[in-house]
């Protein structure tokens, strides 16, 4: 199950757009602001904040990018400095050999008062769904400024079964349906290192 189908399933579960539109939501972007989302894969993260009427320029770049997302590395961003209002990182980092150089990078293409804003799951996410299935749970502890989105969902054995071979899983899935936790941490920085 590919990154994009296993969102499917779980919006499906959680009733909205997962990860986008409660995280849209939970920024409260600028309307003119220029975004840049890195790791944007497909763009629908974009696509989202335009179908909203964002107005200002949204840029993606992916090192597979999908359509209208330009071709590039987190690590060595192909834009001059102070060229967006927002840069995203959006489950991107754990995927990266060089986070902070991604990190560097996302603030150097920043204005002045420019936000980075880094998510990524929190050690709730799918906790009970992975105890039923006999998975270790997460045991990240996110920063102490980070803010948190939670989502509740009603899971499955059969969406069990499948979130757990999209992660390369396996296990019994007994005791479902059972009650679980979508999770986001959300780290919101503005320029120069203020956290919001």
């Amino acid at each position: 199950m590919s990154l994009d189908a296993r969102d499917a399933l779980l919006s499906c579960l959680a009733g909205v757009d997962w990860p986008f539109e409660p995280l849209l939501a939970m920024l409260d972007l600028t309307p003119g602001a220029d975004v840049l989302d890195i790791g944007a894969g497909d763009g629908r993260l974009l696509a989202r904040l335009r179908e909203q009427g964002h107005q200002g320029k949204c840029v993606g770049l992916d090192p597979q990018p999908g359509q209208s997302i330009l071709a590039g590395q987190a690590e060595a961003l192909p834009f001059p400095e102070a060229s967006f209002d927002a840069a995203l990182l959006v489950r991107v980092l754990a995927h990266l050999a060089d986070p902070a150089a991604a990190l560097a990078e996302a603030r150097r293409v920043l204005r002045p008062r420019g936000r980075l804003i880094v998510a990524a799951h929190g050690p709730d996410h799918l906790r009970a769904t992975w105890r039923a299935l006999g998975q270790a749970e997460p045991t990240a502890t996110p920063a102490a400024n980070a803010r948190h989105l939670h989502l509740p969902v009603t899971v499955t054995a059969e969406a069990a079964r499948a979130l757990a071979a999209s992660y390369g899983l396996s296990g019994q899935a007994s005791g479902f349906p059972v009650e679980d936790t979508l999770h986001l941490t959300v780290e919101d920085e503005t320029a120069g290192g203020r956290k919001r």
